[in-house]
């Protein structure tokens, strides 16, 4: 038998050579497919994208900023209050104004909303008065007028706008988080014939810069005047620089060595100011994009191999499937699924190892049922043994003969306390229904309280106050009981005062309050009870946990409480939250 086996696995092992053998043939085929073109187009493409993407973003600036012109300029009041603070000022000898008088301007130049983020807002007026959106303080802005490009707008036509390009920032407490602004000016005049006023907007360079490592992270993209030069790029250190090769048409593109490496550049152009995006792919990232054909070879080469997988899988099946099943099996019997079975069959030495492994388990299976029954009955003839012992209904029997007999002999209050003993007692006792009416489980509390205020001699008030359409909705048995020991015991502390329970619906909720006029407790004292920190809170929580397990998610239980005040716990339990607690009515005891 080896002798067969052996020479089919030869036979295999030549197979599977040769299946390995077809995909390096193949991928040889398609790596010719490829070329240099095709990469390149692809990175032209995703340039191209990239570049309408920022070229959006970039323009919205633009936009905003012209915009922002535009609401300064043409906004009448605005004019004429800027017209007063002039028309003051020159009349003024000592040069001096009370911005305060002017604070309309402030606020209007404070209320204009830029997009992209923070905006630097200068209106300089003749003869040195100004008005900007940002604190002058320790900021004298006087030089401004001795600026070159002042000068050369004094030449330029009236309301003509001019693109400064990028310039340090002249705002001295923001100079060093925005070193660069990008900077844009317009011409007015207050009056006919007056000397030109300007209005200058200013935007950190970063809100410009920042689109491009977002969306070109392996590119390099710039911003470029219509000059060349660099007005914002992914290298802020190349600000200010020159881009000296020849600029490419629209949706074209040039290979350029800039910088002693070689790109891919790619232009679009912007809508103001003869401005331009350029992008700049490296070209060695470009022709390393053929490791890519190669992933695509690793790809094929696993599909054929897990094909050559497939057909081994198959053979090999033949002869170790089942004894795989019965291994299998074997471990999910170890760990307890007793229920499993190999149903392994043949006339071969494995096929009756699978038969008798299989017959096993099935007396197995017989025998802990046995022992289960046996266990069962043992448990339950020593139940009926302690139940013989001390029967319940013996129990109640003598009590209420004693109940009568003290009635009998006058004793009337005695008779009252072992009545109330009997019934809390037949309560405790009977487990034929988990839910009992609320009205019931309020009179299991009002024996309670009749028991307690007699052991302790004090002269606690329960007063009840159930709404109407309340009384026969059912709850779980005992969930008020341990609510009003707790406020007995540790509100009251076993002293004269009063406790309270009602109950009303609402939107399909039940609600139960349970209030007392005790000592109360500080805030950080509930959240150990609800927490389950604090001791003296125990039956609290097991109430809670008992309802949620019970109702799930929909019930709440509420705690307010101050110190001297009381405490109020208020229980919140959905209508519809057991099915089998809304048909339960009468009394259930045994």
């Amino acid at each position: 038998m080896r002798f067969p086996l052996f020479s089919w696995r030869q036979k295999l092992i030549l197979t599977s050579l040769l299946c390995l053998v077809l995909p390096s043939v193949i991928t040889l085929i398609i790596t010719g497919i490829y070329t240099k073109d095709e990469l390149r187009n692809k990175a032209v493409t995703k340039a191209g994208q990239s570049l309408e993407v920022a070229e959006l973003y970039e323009s919205n600036i633009m936009k905003d900023m012209i915009n922002a012109f535009n609401s300064i300029q043409y906004d009448s009041e605005m004019i004429t209050q800027l017209r007063i603070a002039w028309n003051k000022y020159k009349s003024d000898n000592t040069r001096s104004i009370d911005f305060f008088s002017f604070r309309e301007v402030a606020k209007k130049l404070d209320r204009l909303t830029f997009f992209g983020g923070a905006t630097y807002v200068t209106i300089l007026l003749p003869n040195g008065l100004y008005f900007t959106n940002y604190s002058t303080y320790n900021n004298n802005l006087d030089f401004m007028y001795e600026e070159s490009w002042i000068k050369d707008l004094a030449t330029e036509p009236l309301n003509s706008t001019i693109w400064l390009g990028t310039q340090k920032n002249y705002v001295r407490s923001d100079a060093e988080k925005f070193p660069d602004l990008v900077t844009i000016v317009r011409t007015f005049q207050l009056h006919a014939n007056s000397p030109n006023a300007y209005i200058i907007l200013s935007k950190p360079e970063v809100q410009f810069r920042q689109i491009f490592a977002e969306y070109a992270s392996d590119q390099i993209m710039m911003l470029l005047d219509e000059e060349g030069k660099i007005i914002s790029h992914t290298n802020s250190d190349q600000i200010g620089q020159v881009f000296k090769e020849p600029v490419p048409q629209e949706d074209s593109y040039n290979v350029v060595n800039w910088n002693g490496h070689k790109y891919i550049s790619v232009n679009h152009p912007l809508p103001y100011a003869g401005w331009s995006m350029r992008s700049l792919t490296p070209y060695e990232s470009v022709t390393s994009k053929i490791g890519a054909i190669f992933n695509y070879v690793v790809i094929l080469q696993i599909a054929f191999f897990l094909l050559f997988a497939i057909v081994l899988f198959y053979f090999l099946n033949q002869w170790t499937m089942p004894i795989m099943k019965l291994a299998r099996t074997a471990i999910k019997v170890e760990k307890g699924f007793l229920e499993e079975r190999s149903e392994v069959i043949g006339r071969d030495e494995v096929g009756h190892l699978g038969l008798a492994f299989d017959r096993m388990l099935d007396r197995f299976a017989e025998m802990i049922k046995q022992i289960e029954w046996e266990q069962s009955r043992k448990r339950i003839a020593e139940l009926e043994l302690l139940q013989a012992q001390v029967n319940p209904h013996f129990l109640f029997n003598t009590l209420n003969s004693i109940r009568l007999r003290a009635i009998l002999k006058g004793e009337h209050e005695i008779g009252e306390i072992i009545g109330s003993l009997s019934t809390l007692l037949r309560m405790t006792i009977n487990r034929n229904n988990e839910f009992v009416p609320l009205h019931e489980e309020v009179a299991t509390v009002e024996h309670y309280m009749r028991l307690m205020n007699y052991r302790h001699s004090e002269g606690v008030v329960l007063s009840v106050n159930l709404a109407s359409d309340t009384l026969l909705e059912a709850i779980p048995r005992f969930t008020l009981q341990p609510l009003v020991e707790n406020a007995y015991l540790h509100g009251l502390r076993q002293k004269q005062g009063v406790i309270s329970i009602s109950s009303w619906k609402q939107a399909n909720l039940l609600y139960i309050e349970i209030k007392d006029n005790g000592i109360g407790m500080m805030q950080e004292k509930m959240l150990e009870i609800k927490n389950g920190v604090s001791r003296s809170g125990i039956g609290l929580k097991n109430v809670s946990e008992r309802l949620k397990i019970i109702y799930g998610e929909m019930f709440d239980m509420a705690m307010d409480s101050s110190p001297g005040e009381g405490l109020t716990i208020t229980l919140i339990i959905p209508l519809n939250g057991k099915e089998e607690s809304r048909h339960v009515s009468g009394h259930s005891g045994g």
